[in-house]
């Protein structure tokens, strides 16, 4: 049976905590909800992000204060990173556009930091090293679940700013009308509005014989 609280450390400081609640909840029940910035408090804008070690010698890391429970000894420091103005993006992005837009692209130098620091389990350096090849595409979905917490260039020794150029990429991509990624879904759109103005039609005697043909036909008559 789990004991009713736990005692964990905010940058060394103690505080009890009620088991199974999260790291938030307990900052905000001890009054220090200032320690860490909140955001969403559903596990999505990441500005919540903390670095955690335990007492018994298991490996730590990142994580978020908003989703992590807390632990009988756990230690938590906050990881404040502070934002950057953002870099407008290219309709046409190329390897040179985006280093020119982030002149540190090249700075990489494959320690693996900015990998071990994220707490969606991005393969950051991985993606830096397609952005130097032009993979954009591969870029674009190795940063699907990224929360832009900041850490990739919070631990970065070179400057590079992984999530902020992972951001421009799918930026650039999402101007770019070329991308034959986005040609199915606005063919999709196109044809669900087709549908829309011939079932809507004003006449409701019209409108219903329509329904009925649409249903039967499972789509508009050819």
């Amino acid at each position: 049976m789990e004991p009713e609280s736990v005692e964990i450390f905010i940058a060394g400081k103690s505080i009890n905590a009620k088991s199974g609640e999260t790291i938030v909840h307990a900052l905000w029940a001890a009054g220090m909800g200032e320690a860490v910035k909140t955001g969403c408090v559903g596990g999505v804008c990441g500005v919540c992000t903390v670095s955690i070690r335990f007492q018994d010698g298991r490996p730590g890391g990142t994580d978020l204060a908003c989703l992590r429970p807390v632990e009988e000894g756990m230690e938590v420091f906050p990881c404040p990173v502070e934002s950057i103005p953002p870099i407008g993006p290219s309709p046409d992005p190329t390897v040179e556009s985006l280093q020119a837009a982030f002149p540190t692209l090249n700075r990489c130098t494959k320690c693996g930091s900015c990998t071990s620091a994220c707490p969606m389990n991005i393969p950051v350096m991985d993606s830096v090293l397609r952005m130097q090849d032009g993979k954009f595409d591969e870029v674009s979905e190795d940063f699907t679940t990224c929360i832009h917490c900041g850490l990739c260039r919070l631990v970065c020794e070179d400057n590079v700013k992984p999530h902020n150029m992972g951001l421009w990429v799918r930026r650039s991509l999402g101007m770019n009308r070329n991308n034959p990624s986005l040609a199915p879904a606005t063919q999709e759109q196109n044809q669900v509005e087709r549908e829309w103005n011939y079932l809507l039609t004003d006449d409701p005697q019209e409108r219903f014989e329509r329904a009925k043909r649409f249903r039967k036909h499972g789509g508009i008559e050819k």
